[in-house]
């Protein structure tokens, strides 16, 4: 069947439709019973379906209207017997879904991204099913389980990289609203900052010629993360120590971050930024105003640069 005369009978219906309820608004025709726009929705979505298979499976577009008309059938067919549940819209996500999932098993590898959108619409369907039944924190980790499912299916069905690291930072982030449920919420943000600094560390590991820079990120995340622990996990010393502990230890970690890019992979530029950082270190453990003075130190470094940059012109 023609595609013009597809979109001519379901825009007819449409219009029919809409007149009809506009009349009916109007006061030109009697109220209709709920139970007879049931039926009607439910004849066009059997008629959109018949229309479907008639001008070809390809044509997946063609499912929206029998998704959609089919729910609007079964919502108002659930209105009419007095059910009240937020689960009764379930069926308009899931009639939402369904032509992607189409989409997506009828070209896996033209349209790969419908698994995206199908994905949302389970995920609604999900929180319409289980309201009153999960809190808060479930249905947001729900959420974010779900979109690392989806991204992790496409990486491991198309061998996106990108699909990989968004999956992986879902996944990451919906551990943290079930351990912010738990006795030991102070976890959450702890491991986080190892979770994070994890994936460079792995960038670098596989290139480490080629990568080196990955190591950053990892190092300073890293150090973040082991101060986070420092301060939170009881038995250590907690948030009410002298501020300058927590300081020196990400100077530390900055400066040893540094000296490894320094040593190992013989960036001279890194040796600058390990000496400024160590001796930002020492200074703020051993003088007791060191945040009047810490701006001298890289006014300082500002000067290193500078006599570097001019003499090497010179030469």
């Amino acid at each position: 069947m023609n595609k013009k005369l597809l979109n001519l009978f379901l825009g007819l219906i449409l219009i029919a439709g809409g007149a009809a309820a506009l009349a009916q608004t109007k006061g030109y025709l009697p109220d209709l019973q709920p139970a007879f726009w049931a039926i009607i929705f439910a004849a066009i979505s059997l008629t959109s379906l018949i229309l479907y298979f008639l001008s070809g499976v390809q044509n997946w577009g063609m499912l929206f209207p029998v998704g959609i008309f089919g729910a609007l059938a079964l919502l108002v067919n659930q209105a009419v017997n007095h059910v009240d549940n937020p689960a009764m819209a379930a069926p308009l996500f899931v009639g939402l879904g369904l032509p992607f999932v189409v989409a997506y098993l009828l070209g896996r590898d033209k349209n790969w991204w419908a698994v995206i959108p199908a994905g949302i619409m389970a995920f609604l369907t999900f929180v319409l099913l289980s309201v009153g039944t999960f809190g808060g924190e479930m249905i947001g980790a729900a959420f974010l389980f779900i979109l690392a499912g989806i991204f992790g299916f496409i990486y491991f069905t198309r061998r996106m990289l990108w699909a990989a690291i968004v999956a992986y930072c879902m996944f990451v982030l919906g551990l943290m609203p079930l351990m912010a449920m738990g006795p030991r919420p102070e976890l959450a943000g702890i491991i986080m900052l190892f979770a994070i600094a994890l994936p460079f560390l792995g960038i670098y590991l596989r290139a480490p010629d080629e990568k080196w820079w990955a190591i950053i990120p990892a190092g300073i995340l890293g150090t973040a993360g082991l101060l986070t622990a420092i301060i939170l996990l009881p038995g250590l010393p907690g948030p009410g120590y002298d501020n300058r502990l927590p300081n020196t230890i990400i100077y530390l970690g900055i400066a040893a971050t540094f000296a490894f890019i320094w040593r190992r992979h013989n960036k001279r530029w890194a040796m600058l930024f390990t000496i400024l950082a160590a001796c930002m270190a020492m200074a703020n453990l051993f003088l007791q105003n060191f945040q009047q003075y810490w701006p001298l130190l890289v006014v300082l470094a500002g000067f290193c640069l500078l006599y570097n940059a001019l003499r090497a012109k010179t030469a």
